[in-house]
């Protein structure tokens, strides 16, 4: 596959570092993503997923791989990245840095879906 490029092959495309500007953990504004009386599972962890983007590999080029190996995605830079709860798109939003981490800012909330049977 031509999209693997490694640091020695002349015609790779270059790999830039990301930029991002330090911002510090505060609260929102506008409607929240739930809305209601929820303090019976307010401390409840729920497992949140951020999307950069993804691959198509084939086989070879997944062994192929080494240290230096560029994996283009197929996400734009400047998309939009998804948020997803339990593998569903919940909202989209901006990558951040926050301290020493990488954050999201919350761009714009998707409709929650009912629970099956519901």
């Amino acid at each position: 596959m031509e999209s693997i490029k490694h640091q020695n092959e002349s015609a790779s495309p270059s790999a830039q570092a990301v930029n991002l500007q330090e911002l510090t953990a505060q609260g929102g504004t506008g409607p929240q993503l739930l809305s209601g009386n929820f303090s019976l599972i307010a401390g409840v962890k729920v497992k949140v997923e951020v999307v950069v983007g993804g691959a198509e590999l084939s086989v070879a080029d997944l062994f192929g791989l080494q240290a230096g190996s560029l994996v283009p995605l197929d996400q734009l830079r400047d998309a939009p990245l998804v948020v997803r709860l339990d593998g569903q798109a919940v909202a989209t939003g901006t990558l951040v840095v926050v301290g020493d981490n990488f954050g999201v800012r919350i761009n714009e909330l998707m409709p929650v879906a009912a629970a099956p049977g519901k």
